[in-house]
């Protein structure tokens, strides 16, 4: 098997057949990797299913994907979400799940809406012409994100330039600073949330208390992190592939823009097709059978996501976008107790961007570099330059 964890071929146009004949040929496959050592490779629907559900045979308090830092991974489990299992993980969950739903979140729909529909009123007047990525994708990500963290309106370009030096820079040091930086803006602003609380994410946190007890400031800070880095990461990826791939199908555009009921299929569809997470990562806890074969204790296993996210077997015309595609199991959020608890933000985002656009953009075009990111935790473009024509 092709080594799927060596990034070039998540930017290869071939991907997507690597990925078919893997699931014919080995559903699940021992695989040496050059730079990440040995694992298991899962490019099933079925089986990626069997592994997310289960946390108690495959834990993520050792890791979530390829190439983490084991100190780093060692210091936050426990205590933050996305590498904590078990009664530390409901507990953790418990208390993001008192701000982040869809009663909640519902609040600031209307104000997501006017950000995008601002920014793409800007875009359009500037000429039409963006890069899908970085002039859209990734400001109402963090637009949205520091509404809902509560960081005030000023205080947006500082939380933009921390973020892109976080979280988008190829410099280990420069990203290391940066997060200095954004975790003693985050303990600020905890601070100040204590003093005078809102309604908001950050004092959510802070005031909740789960089994009796509040989280500490690490688990506040670790947490407000792992929402940034999640959503920061991911939303702009689906956001620009799904105008990529509506530039590449203008009948489905057309078809979306006068079909408005189709909005909620739309945001789902556009979920698995462009499949933002390029993996995740569990770690066998006990020796246990998966398919047909035996995932031995200490092993690692590694969900490859779009290859689950176009398994024929239960998406047919998978490598098509249809816009009425139901049911729809995508796997772009993960599956069992880990499902990501910022999947009601990321649907409101898409349903934002996608009203915003039906309402504004009558045809959509790629007319420059469309690359595709050379990394195997985010799947979806580094560029992508389009122009948009504006509804008369």
């Amino acid at each position: 098997m092709t080594d799927p964890a060596e990034p070039g071929l998540h930017a290869s146009p071939g991907r997507f057949d690597v990925w078919r004949a893997a699931r014919r040929a080995h559903p699940v496959a021992w695989t040496t990797s050059a730079d990440y050592g040995e694992f298991w490779s899962v490019t099933t629907h079925g089986l990626a299913r069997e592994v997310l559900q289960h946390p108690q045979q495959f834990t993520s308090t050792q890791g979530m994907r390829l190439g983490g830092n084991e100190r780093a991974v060692a210091a936050a489990s426990g205590r933050m979400l996305v590498v904590t299992d078990g009664a530390a993980h409901r507990r953790l969950r418990a208390a993001h799940s008192t701000w982040l739903s869809t009663s909640r979140l519902d609040r600031l729909r209307s104000d997501i809406e006017n950000d995008i529909d601002a920014l793409l009123a800007d875009l359009i007047e500037a000429g039409g012409s963006f890069d899908a990525v970085a002039d859209l994708g990734a400001v109402v990500a963090r637009r949205a994100l520091a509404r809902v963290l509560g960081i005030p309106h000023e205080d947006w370009a500082e939380l933009g330039r921390l973020t892109d030096a976080a979280y988008a820079t190829n410099d280990a040091h420069e990203a290391a600073a940066a997060h200095g930086e954004l975790f003693m803006y985050l303990y600020g602003l905890l601070e100040r949330r204590r003093a005078e609380p809102r309604d908001d994410f950050v004092t959510a946190l802070a005031q909740t208390a789960v089994d009796g007890r509040q989280l500490s400031d690490d688990e506040i800070l670790l947490n407000c992190d792992g929402m940034l880095s999640g959503g920061l990461e991911t939303t702009p990826l689906a956001i620009a592939g799904a105008l990529v791939a509506f530039a590449h199908d203008p009948a489905t555009w057309q078809r979306f823009r006068s079909e408005p009921d189709l909005l909620d299929s739309a945001v789902e569809e556009v979920l698995r097709f462009t499949s933002p997470p390029a993996h995740v990562m569990r770690t066998a806890a006990t020796d246990i059978p998966l398919g047909e074969t035996v995932i031995r204790a200490g092993e690692r296993v590694v969900i490859w996501i779009p290859s689950a996210n176009r398994d024929d077997d239960v998406f047919p015309d998978a490598e098509r976008l249809v816009l009425d595609r139901t049911p729809n199991p995508h796997l772009s959020f993960g599956g069992g107790p880990h499902f990501c608890v910022g999947a009601v933000l990321a649907r409101i985002e898409l349903r934002c961007l996608l009203t915003v656009l039906a309402r504004r953009v009558a045809a959509i075009a790629v007319t420059g570099g469309e690359q595709y990111r050379r990394s195997n935790f985010l799947h979806g473009p580094q560029v992508a330059e389009v122009s948009v024509a504006a509804v008369a």
